[in-house]
């Protein structure tokens, strides 16, 4: 046994963190609040530890009622209480989501404001010379997804009609195969009279013409129309782009400047008025606009774009306009890639600059914060396109990452479900990247990790399961977790429409039974986030985005996953990096002017000394990964990289064996083939990544867990090094600290109860060991130095004690609130088949116990094997802990005699809203304890030795 410290008086930054570090939340209306709800609903967030609220209208409110002044009365009522409560208001922007409609506001009365979209067909010139296109069944597969509540939402009617046609372009080139027929009528991607294989013929950009004077609009109307082309010879191909605008879509085109602009006058205005003319800042979701399909389409670009006629205006003036777009949907040869790489870097330029520019503009004009996120493709993966599907990224204000961080004040991002993900290191990175650090992170639930739609979410969710997914976040980069939601309604039974109060991404937190365990877990999430607050973060490898190789591909590049594998790998090996950019690839080198913010290295692993104008050498990184990275937008890229390797970087490439560099268009392979450290891995699937990865050479402080991932994080502080761990795992694990250097004082710094306290370890070559029990978190910091001799440890004092006691028997529970009398209980089956089976809240176990006495330093500990979900034990009336995570086993001290065992249980949700919905599977959730506890001897704490 060891002598156990003192507990130190740990600062105020770590027992009491600021709101940055709490938890907050979106606070769903249905409808509009009533006064005495608004205050008690902001008591409970502020008692639970909420640090920040955002009110957010959704789809179950009525569309007239969002923006009306009762609304905006209920708001500035919401606004005032939640500030005089201590809380922070930021402004949520939008109506459900999808930022820029304002509930439709933004687009009546301003119909060229409404999304409009470019389409395109194709097909073969008959033998006649004429060639009859056709342009239908245009649909949002996404739209679709939301069923008729989601199209009443975004469409007023309904449905989406279709209007303003207009023919933007159409380029041509030789077939090469014969027409069969008088004309192809574009009716399918390869025809339907002369036959284009459907890959398409490989054509040069010479062999392209833009015949757009020759194609002329027939006849269009709510859905779709026919376009005719004439005088060309039989046998050419012939693609033509049109353009129409939606004129039932509450959308918006975010291309358009003026989109933002009307946005900020009928909704950030108003908004920011009731909320007393000031807040933390205004929040973003998702700009989004429909991204259809239609029956015509084809080729390398996923969906339609969005279209203004000023577009063409922004793009290469040096290639007709029919080249560029029809490069977006096939190749046309070695431009290609370069054509795509400039037309995309113009199109989201515009998105970005249009919107969120805009946007970010109005705000800062009145001293507002301005955040949120868009669109990520990734969420809830590893993978940059194996999270969301069905939309071509490429088309939306997303995709840029980098670019879209430089218009925010703070970088929020977006997670969904509860398995690790990249979203939280992303968002870290590109926030360094513009000389900020960590990010908020939405964390909100889906239905597809239990097999459920959607919308239907998760009420089985546990708090486990939401701890364990808010502590891997924060080592990854985010500060503070966002909670998708706190509801203001749980709606009526029997109403299981998706997107009603009750079925709208739950669960809504405030209404699961364990909501009232959320205390504890909020106020350790702080204490964890303001830890991992200051530092440098220990990162030794680079992981390209790769933007060019995005944009110049097909809708699901191989780079995508090629970076899933090396981000996933690289996280559960415990290796820390950063996501950087092409302009990132500038600050790996550090030395005069290169330096970056935010990447300015790490004390352990950089070369450069102070002098500014010293040869410039490695910013910290060792590593630099290409995840098949087949395209890089410009020349001056591919010279970081040789600088990279010519200073000692290892580069390390997967996928692709081809550069290509898309401005001017280049082939950049040689560049690469002759760097001394670079190494390509050409076949490389995910199990080959995986041990590329196990292969680097391990950073300092080296980490790792026996088994399983090395979930952490590592800063370096002064003369201190930060670590926290994280074991996620249900069983305890080991896990080896190798500094490789002289340790000095070693402090655990517990977010559980917010005390600082000097570790005992035992240090061996600069190494030690520690064991954390199962879903343990660890927060330590690490002085340099050399510590005084340990003093031998104690041999057992205590000996052995009673043997453990099963109480199967003698149970006695009830409903906490209910009406049934109390009645005994069989402890080895949960409730639910009980005769409690639709009961969600809180269950009381009690029973009376005869405890021997015990040796001093001897306690009982009641231990309970399996209960679901949360617990908490008194003894005698009182409370003596409380369990969420890892064992549950309460220390009851040294009592002896009759004991008053009581157990406050609290199951999940489930079995109270899904019974009965069509998101039924028929089974009841497990619920309260399903095996009996038993009381056991162990050691307890006292006087300083254990």
């Amino acid at each position: 046994m060891t002598a156990m410290p003192a507990a130190l008086d740990a600062p105020d930054w770590f027992r009491t963190p600021s709101a940055d570090f709490q938890p907050a939340t979106f606070w769903f209306w249905h409808a509009i609040p009533s006064e005495p709800e608004m205050t008690r609903q902001l008591k409970d967030m502020k008692a639970t530890g909420i640090g920040t609220v955002m009110v957010q209208a959704r789809l179950a409110m009525p569309i007239e009622d969002y923006l009306s002044p009762a609304y905006l009365a209920a708001f500035r009522f919401a606004c005032a209480e939640a500030r005089r409560l201590g809380l922070r208001v930021t402004i949520y922007d939008e109506y459900n989501w999808m930022s820029g409609h304002g509930g439709g506001r933004t687009v009546d009365g301003a119909d060229h404001l409404r999304e409009r979209h470019l389409f395109w067909t194709r097909g073969i010139v008959g033998s006649e010379g004429t060639l009859s296109l056709a342009l239908s069944g245009i649909a949002s597969p996404f739209y679709d997804f939301l069923g008729d509540v989601g199209k009443s939402w975004v469409y007023e009617g309904g449905m989406p009609l279709w209007g303003e046609w207009t023919i933007v372009a159409a380029a041509a080139a030789p077939s090469r195969t014969a027409p069969v027929g008088p004309a192809s009528t574009g009716t399918s991607p390869t025809g339907s009279a002369g036959s284009v294989d459907a890959a398409g013929a490989q054509y040069t950009l010479d062999e392209v013409a833009d015949v757009t004077p020759l194609a002329k609009l027939v006849s269009s109307g709510e859905d779709g129309c026919r376009i005719a082309v004439e005088r060309l010879a039989a046998g050419t191909e012939v693609t033509v782009f049109v353009a129409a605008r939606c004129r039932s879509s509450r959308m918006i085109n975010y291309l358009m400047p003026e989109a933002a602009e009307r946005f900020a006058a009928v909704v950030y205005a108003p908004l920011l008025e009731a909320a007393g003319g000031t807040a933390e800042g205004f929040f973003f979701d998702h700009p989004y606009a429909g991204f259809y399909g239609w029956d015509q389409h084809h080729g390398d670009l996923g969906n339609s774009l969005l279209w203004d006629d000023r577009l063409p205006d922004l793009l290469d003036d040096t290639t007709p306009l029919a080249l560029q777009l029809l490069a977006l949907t096939r190749d046309i040869g070695a431009e290609t890639a370069g054509l795509r790489t400039r037309f995309f870097e113009t199109y989201q330029s515009q998105l970005h600059e249009a919107f969120f520019g805009t946007l970010s503009r109005w705000t800062a004009a009145r001293g507002i914060g301005f955040s949120g996120h868009e669109l990520l493709t990734h969420v809830g993966a590893w993978g940059l396109q194996d999270g969301l599907g069905g939309f071509d990224p490429r088309s939306m204000p997303g995709v840029d990452y980098f670019a879209i961080d430089a218009f925010r004040t703070h970088t929020s991002v977006d997670a969904a479900d509860y398995a690790p993900q990249l979203s939280a290191r992303f968002g870290d990175s590109v926030a360094r990247a513009h000389g900020r650090k960590r990010c908020t992170i939405e964390q909100y639930s889906t239905g597809r990790e239990t097999g459920l739609p959607g919308l239907a979410g998760q009420w089985g969710l546990t708090l486990e399961k939401f701890r364990a997914q808010a502590i891997r976040h924060l080592l990854f980069g985010a500060r503070q977790i966002l909670l998708h939601a706190y509801n203001a309604s749980d709606g009526v039974d029997g109403d299981t429409r998706l997107l009603s109060p009750r079925f709208d991404f739950p669960p809504g937190f405030n209404f699961q039974p364990w909501w009232e365990d959320c205390p504890g877990v909020f106020r350790e999430l702080s204490r964890i986030s303001a830890f991992l607050e200051d530092g440098e973060p220990l990162r030794p490898v680079a992981l390209l985005y790769p933007l060019a190789a995005i944009n110049a591909g097909a809708p699901s590049p191989d780079c995508g996953r090629h970076f899933g594998w090396w981000a996933e790998a690289l996280a559960r090996a415990g290796i820390g990096y950063d996501i950087v950019d092409e302009a990132g690839l500038a600050r790996l080198m550090t030395g005069g002017e290169q330096a970056g913010p935010g990447l300015t290295g790490n004390p352990a692993l950089a070369t450069a000394d102070s002098d500014p104008f010293a040869e410039p050498s490695l910013a910290g990184y060792r590593t630099l990964i290409l995840p098949s990275a087949d395209t890089l937008a410009t020349s001056a890229s591919a010279g970081h990289l040789a600088a990279f390797s010519r200073a000692g970087g290892a580069i390390l490439a997967s996928g692709a064996a081809h550069l290509h560099i898309g401005r001017p268009d280049e082939d950049g392979s040689a560049i690469l083939a002759g760097l001394a450290g670079f190494r390509l891995l050409p076949a490389a699937g995910k199990a080959d990544i995986e041990a590329a990865v196990a292969a680097l050479r391990r950073p300092c402080p080296d980490i790792r867990f026996d088994a399983g991932p090395t979930w952490n994080a590592v800063l370096r502080e002064g003369a201190t090094w930060k670590i926290a761990l994280f074991n996620d795992a249900d069983v305890p694990r080991r896990v080896t600290l190798i500094v490789n250097a002289p340790i000095g004082v070693v402090r655990r710094w517990d977010p559980g109860n917010g005390t600082a306290a000097v570790l005992d370890v035992t240090a061996v070559g600069g190494a030690f060991v520690l064991t954390l029990a199962a879903q343990e978190v660890l927060c330590l910091t690490v002085e340099d130095g050399e510590l005084a001799p340990r003093s031998p440890k104690a041999s057992d004092p205590f000996g052995d004690g009673p043997a453990a006691i099963d109480l199967i028997d003698g149970w006695i529970f009830q409903t906490r609130g209910g009406v049934a009398s109390p009645r005994a209980i069989d402890v080895t089956r949960g409730w639910e088949v009980q005769g409690f089976a639709d009961f969600a809240g809180t269950g009381l176990y009690r029973r009376t116990v005869d405890l021997p006495p015990l040796t001093d330093g001897l306690g009982w500990h009641l231990v309970l094997p399996d209960v679901r979900e949360t617990a908490e034990c008194f003894v005698d009336g009182i409370s003596v802990g409380r369990h969420v995570a890892g064992e549950a086993a309460f220390a009851l001290g040294g009592v002896s005699g009759a004991v008053r065992l009581e157990l406050h249980l609290r199951n999940t949700a489930a079995n109270r809203y899904y019974p009965g919905t069509p998101f039924w599977d028929g089974l009841y959730e497990p619920s309260g304890l399903i095996e009996p506890p038993r009381l056991e001897v162990r050691a307890i704490w006292v006087e300083g030795v254990v």
